[in-house]
């Protein structure tokens, strides 16, 4: 019997809840200790006997005489620890059954008879509570976040708008997002990733917006990674996405808090992850790359105007070298006599092909590229310009690569880098080796079919249930006035389609029209009333 892929995503997801289930019997049958002596032989064994391991016994006036208290020094806030815990229990004289009632009320408290959960309580920061005769164990979240001040976004530059970026802290980002939002439907589904190294996530979204299958999908496939641990937004985007093979992306990442703000205002969801900065956006279709912040923060005609600027710049950096390896060695009869005598004339007396020019450009663009990014801010910037006018002067000098070939380069690597998010950036440069292969072996036709190709495999392409090429196949007519141009604000009503959200109404119509010929009138009127 041969399975579908639903059946046996869903057969694997049985096959995960069994074996937690044996794994929680296992756990569950293990006696939990009921001395504080014990308690500290298997915290030891457990745990190690590492300096930063602390366990302190506090003698209590309660019937128990003794409690133990453990945590993980540099993970808690000492301070509160010693404030809600300590000091607390050194006055206990109530049963410890009653701790999170009584002596303990102002430490948060929670109850765990799981030993496996106490040992990742303690690794995450909290500080475990231990009585002589208490058949669970009391956890206190007195968990020190060590965090970096919110700063400007550094990847996803914008000349006006807001200017927050998301830090690696998943409560402040929980924050940052309530604040930005302050709506109540804002909702959050808090999980955990990794069997060693249990990295808290969140997913968020608008309850009543968000589509409850795009959240039901979300939230399941994160519940699935099933990884010794993660360290980076990037690994989860690569365990959860539609097409985890294919070179374009299929989920978005941001560091922008605006632009997660738009995105879930608009019925999507986003992933947060506790140590990474960066959000992850789905669903993300393809035209979703090339929307900026900017572009909600400017006039409606300069956004237009700049998203055309990049669709250009987009067909320059992706169909420029095809074009000329094509029109110069397989189909220079489509050229004009003049204009073919002057590329040609150009390569007189070179060693190599203009195919093999290009590719040596490409390899030194991409050293430079590399360069810049891994050198020091300050150097970064005179380096990569230095060393590009450097070598681009030597090599035509040198007589190894044609000048036309350096002109033609330069506006391809600038046109590739205008593309807004870096991750599609690649993919494209990908898309262009192709082009430049079909077209070194078939010349227009190699450009037509290579095309054709990569716009079958992008046709087939979803990202949680939506096409990839959307609004574009399938054809929607209301989300068009977002993806090639932006509409001014008063001709959007409802929100994008995209994420099939369940309320689709954005702007409510006003009541009244605001006529400037009907408001003059009412001025002229007016004036003469006060004459």
């Amino acid at each position: 019997m041969k399975l579908d892929a639903d059946e046996v995503a869903d057969l694997d997801q049985r096959l995960r809840d069994l074996l937690r289930l044996l794994d929680h019997m296992l756990d569950a049958g293990t006696p939990f200790p009921a001395e504080t002596a014990e308690v500290r032989q298997r915290l030891v064994r457990d745990l190690g006997s590492s300096a930063d391991v602390r366990m302190e016994s506090v003698a209590t006036q309660g019937p128990e005489h003794e409690a133990l208290v453990a945590y993980v020094d540099g993970l808690v806030d000492s301070q509160r620890v010693g404030e809600t815990v300590v000091r607390p229990l050194a006055q206990a004289t109530e049963p410890a059954a009653s701790w999170r009632d009584t002596a303990l009320a102002s430490a948060g408290l929670k109850s765990e008879d799981r030993w496996t959960e106490l040992l990742q309580d303690a690794a995450q920061g909290s500080t475990l509570i231990f009585a002589n005769g208490l058949a669970h164990a009391w956890v206190a979240d007195t968990a020190k976040y060590v965090q970096r001040d919110v700063t400007r976004p550094q990847t996803e530059l914008a000349v006006r708008g807001p200017e927050q970026a998301f830090i690696e802290v998943l409560s402040v980002q929980k924050a940052q997002l309530r604040q930005a939002l302050g709506s109540p439907a804002l909702r959050f589904t808090d999980l955990h990733v990794g069997r060693t190294a249990r990295s808290p996530v969140a997913v968020a979204h608008l309850d009543g917006v968000a589509n409850p299958s795009l959240v039901d999908t979300l939230t399941r496939r994160v519940q699935q990674i099933d990884v010794a641990g993660i360290s980076t937004s990037t690994q989860i985007a690569g365990v959860i996405r539609d097409h985890p093979r294919s070179i374009f992306p299929t989920i978005r990442a941001t560091e922008r808090v605006d632009v997660a703000t738009w995105h879930i205002l608009q019925g999507g969801a986003a992933v947060l992850t506790n140590g990474d900065p960066f959000v992850l956006l789905a669903p993300a279709p393809l035209v979703s790359f090339y929307r900026t912040a900017m572009d909600y923060s400017t006039s409606w005609s300069d956004a237009t105007f700049t998203r055309l600027i990049r669709l250009i710049s987009w067909g320059l950096g992706l169909y420029l070298p095809a074009l000329y390896v094509a029109l110069a060695e397989v189909n220079p009869n489509l050229l004009p006599t003049s204009l073919y005598i002057m590329m040609q004339g150009g390569h007189s007396g070179l060693p190599f092909s203009p195919l093999l020019e290009i590719v040596l450009m490409i390899v030194v663009i991409e050293v430079l590229r590399e360069a810049a990014i891994r050198l020091p801010k300050f150097l970064s910037t005179t380096i990569g310009t230095v060393g590009a006018i450097v070598v681009g002067t030597a090599v035509v000098r040198a007589g190894i690569v044609d000048a036309q070939i350096i002109v033609m380069m330069t506006l391809t690597a600038l046109a590739l880098f205008a593309t807004p998010t870096y991750e599609l950036t690649g993919a494209w440069r990908l898309v262009g080796f192709l082009l430049l292969i079909g077209a070194a072996v078939l010349g227009i036709l190699g450009i037509v079919l290579t095309t054709v190709a990569v716009v079958a495999v992008v046709l087939d392409m979803k990202s949680f249930g939506v096409p990839y090429f959307a609004p574009g196949a399938p054809f929607r007519a209301a989300d068009w006035s977002d993806s090639v141009w932006r509409a001014p604000w008063t001709r959007v009503q409802s929100r994008r389609k995209e994420a099939r959200p369940q309320e689709g109404t954005w702007r409510e119509p006003p009541a009244r029209s605001f006529s400037p010929h009907l408001q003059r009138a009412q001025h002229r009127r007016g004036r003469r009333g006060d004459r």
